[in-house]
């Protein structure tokens, strides 16, 4: 795909751009990503084609 337009609500709790999406799973990795002392971030590709997730764990 052509990565995400919109990065600034791609965490923001039940938004959604989807007709069936509930908005939830970003921001709810997110919070558990960071209860267990990790994170996870979302960025688009360079060139424009897609986007990557990192997500970070502690050992």
């Amino acid at each position: 795909g052509p990565g995400i337009m919109n990065m600034a609500n791609l965490f923001v709790p039940f938004f959604t751009t989807k007709p069936d999406g509930s908005g939830i799973g970003l921001p709810l990795s997110r919070q558990i990503a960071e209860a267990h002392g990790g994170s996870l971030v979302v960025m688009n590709r360079r060139g424009g084609k897609g986007a990557e997730a990192l997500l970070r764990l502690p050992r």
